[in-house]
Parts: C-alpha cells; sequence; structure tokens
C-alpha cells in the first residue's frame, strides 16, 4: 500500500521531466534536429544492414554514438544520450522523415493487361500505381504516394518549361508550374505531402482551386482553398488563385454564373494549369462529398428535385470532381449543375492534351476504408470515361478489379 503514492509521485515528476525535455527540444534549430536524426539512423544500420536483430542492438549504441558526435562537434554537452531519442522524434514532428508506401507491381501490371491500359498510358504520358498497404491507413498512403508523383511530374514540367523559356530568349526564372487541385479529403493530404517536400524540391508554383469545398453549408475545412495555406507556411513562392462558389447552381442560370467578376478570372485562367489532383468517389458511399449534400438538399427541401434518385435512375456509380458519371457515360441532375472548372468532358479532353496531367487519387473511403471498386472500374474500362493520366489506388481496389 505504500508503494501507491511513490508511484504516482515518480509518475507526475516523469511526465514534468518529459514537458520540460519536450520544450527544451522544439526550441531546437532544424540544422541540428535533421543532424542529429541522419546520423542516428546512419549508426543504425550502417552500410545498408538489413540485420534486423543486429540493427536493434545497434540502436542500443548509435544513441550514445551520435551524443558524443554532437558534443564534440557542436559543444553541446547537454545532449546526453537520453536527449538523442526525444530529438529524433522531434525530426518525426518537423516531417523530416517522409514514408513512402511500396508498390504492388503485378498487380498494377495485371490491370494494365486486363483492362488494355498500355496505349492510353503511353498516349498521355500515365501511369498505374498500385499501393501495397492495407488498413486503416491505406487511403492516407495512396494520396501521399499520388503527392510523391506529382513532385515528379512537376519538375518534369518546370524543366520543359525552362528550355522552352530559353529557346524563346525569356528569363526561365519566370517559369512557374500550375497545380490545379479539387476538394476533400484527398486533396488535403496531398497538398500536405507536396507542402513538405516544398523548398528545393519544388519550383515556383501557382496553385488552382478547381472546385468549391465541401458542400458550402458545412465541411467547409475541405474547401480547396485552405490548403493553400500548407504551401504559404512554407514560404515558398506560390501563387493562388482562389475558386469561392456554391457546390452547385441551378441549370439555367449557370452560363451567366460563370461571368460573375469573381469566377470569370478562375474560368480565363484554367488554360494555365498544367496537373490537375482529384479523388473519386463511389456512389454508395454515405461518406461521399456529393452524395452528403444531395442527402442535404432532400432532407431541407431545399429543391424540388430528388437529384439522388435522378442519377440512381441514370445508373449512377460515381463521382469525381463532383461530376456524376454511370458506367458509361456522364450523367446529370434535371435542374442542377456542378460548377467547377472543368465538367466530365472536358476533363478527358484535359487529360488528352500533350503535357498536361490528371493524377486521380484512387484510395478507400478514407472514413470507412470501402474500396471504391464500382466506382474505379468503369473509368478503366470506357475509354470515353478515363479521365486520367495517372491513377493511384489502394491494393485492395486493384485486387477486386483484377
Amino acid at each position: 500500500m505504500t508503494d501507491a503514492p511513490k508511484n504516482k509521485k515518480e509518475r507526475k515528476r516523469s511526465k514534468t521531466e518529459n514537458k520540460k525535455t519536450r520544450t527544451s527540444v522544439t526550441a531546437e534549430s532544424d540544422e541540428l534536429v535533421f543532424a542529429v536524426c541522419e546520423r542516428f539512423f546512419n549508426q543504425l544500420a550502417p552500410k545498408g544492414s538489413s540485420d534486423l536483430s543486429a540493427n536493434r542492438a545497434r540502436g542500443k549504441g548509435a544513441a550514445s554514438a551520435v551524443s558524443e558526435w554532437v558534443r564534440k562537434e557542436r559543444n553541446r554537452q547537454d545532449l546526453n544520450r537520453e536527449k538523442i531519442y526525444p530529438l529524433v522524434w522531434e525530426a518525426l514532428h518537423r516531417n523530416f522523415l517522409l514514408l513512402c508506401a511500396p508498390v504492388e507491381k503485378d498487380l498494377r501490371n495485371n490491370l494494365i493487361q486486363k483492362y488494355e491500359l498500355q496505349h492510353h498510358l503511353s498516349s498521355c504520358g500515365g501511369d498505374v500505381v498500385v499501393t501495397n498497404v492495407m488498413g486503416n491507413t491505406a487511403s492516407k498512403h495512396v494520396n501521399t504516394t499520388a503527392a510523391d508523383l506529382i513532385v515528379d511530374l512537376i519538375g518534369k514540367i518546370n524543366l520543359k518549361k525552362k528550355s522552352s523559356a530559353i529557346a524563346e530568349g525569356k528569363n526561365p526564372n519566370d517559369v512557374r508550374v500550375h497545380l490545379g487541385v479539387g476538394a476533400g479529403y484527398a486533396a488535403m493530404e496531398v497538398a500536405k505531402r507536396l507542402s513538405n517536400r516544398a523548398g528545393a524540391e519544388l519550383p515556383k508554383l501557382t496553385l488552382h482551386a478547381i472546385t468549391p469545398g465541401g458542400y458550402y453549408i458545412a465541411e467547409q475545412q475541405k474547401d480547396t482553398s485552405t490548403y493553400f495555406s500548407y504551401f504559404v507556411e512554407r514560404s515558398i513562392d506560390v501563387e493562388c488563385v482562389g475558386f469561392f462558389s456554391t457546390t452547385v447552381v441551378m441549370e439555367d442560370s449557370y452560363d451567366s454564373f460563370k461571368t460573375n467578376p469573381s469566377l470569370r478570372s478562375c474560368f480565363e485562367r484554367r488554360d494555365e494549369i498544367d496537373i490537375i489532383v482529384t479523388s473519386l468517389a463511389s456512389s454508395s458511399d454515405p461518406h461521399g462529398l456529393m452524395g452528403q449534400y444531395f442527402d442535404y438538399l432532400k432532407s431541407r427541401n431545399l429543391i424540388e428535385e430528388d437529384v439522388r434518385q435522378t442519377l440512381e435512375n441514370q445508373a449512377w456509380v460515381g463521382d469525381l470532381l463532383f461530376q456524376p458519371y454511370s458506367p458509361t457515360k456522364p450523367i446529370y441532375p434535371k435542374t442542377l449543375r456542378t460548377v467547377a472548372l472543368f465538367d466530365f468532358k472536358e476533363l478527358v479532353q484535359f487529360s488528352l492534351k500533350q503535357d498536361k496531367y490528371v493524377v486521380l487519387c484512387g484510395g478507400p473511403c478514407a472514413d470507412c476504408g470501402a474500396p471504391k471498386t464500382e466506382a474505379l472500374k468503369p473509368l478503366l474500362t470506357n475509354p470515353s470515361l478515363r479521365a486520367w493520366t495517372h491513377l493511384v489506388l489502394d491494393r485492395e481496389a486493384a485486387r477486386q478489379l483484377s
């Protein structure tokens, strides 16, 4: 019975000490945190060793070795062995460590062969990527893999634009790569990852919102324009083109709506976009943004048309960029028009243009983990619905589709 108060005091003291350590670690410079982390992992697995048990044994001495180095090279006598571990965790908090999901090549090749995609991929310079990840993190890793793919595309476009600028006698330093971003969880995760890789890896960017976020009444944290803050906080050279609009308008007023001064410039600049990143939702998924919005309209009697029923009568299987489609074609409500820089057919046309790319994130639902198999299938089987150049999907969906 006498041990309980003592243990309670010890836990309180330990918690206080951990808080002090955390506070002191957050005050350290990026350079020092990165240097400590780099040397720790070099000590842990020298010369590319893959022996897990040996690496664990080395880990016991890695912190001591790094502590010795930092005290000698940086004159930081306060950084003993125990304080190295919090610095490694701090490197993780500062996004110096980025996990890269493995890819599944056999499933990828099966999809390309089964759906005869090779001609499409060759003509548009695209690819199919299957992340070899399962479980509740699969959606996140599909999106971060898509972001890493986009980094490569940005670099490719930047080099080509700079070469063209030099050939035309223009200043190559004025070149910008234009990225169009849709709304939703996937686009948010892509934006986070891209911003974490900002700096030396990314050139000057112009970010275009291509849809409004959420469904205007709610879900505004998924507004595309809010993702721009990730880049601004990194203090990189970025230009932002917002898209502030309602989610839908009445069909008969759409053309005049586009001439609104707040939107006109957005539509006029859409041809500048080099890369579009978007995702899709299954019509059967209760967490899809568009389905939620139509349910909201029905529950509040805000429109006479039962939009969901109208679409279901046309064999609605999914939507991307808030653009619904059936297994054979894009479909539309009778009275509503989705507001977006590109409708479905225009997105297909965009993906066929030289040096233009559409990266489609096809990971499972972020809320329930359900794969989007039925929504993905028409985008693979029907050439008129292939509104993508690069498709990134999860292992389970790829397995079901193979």
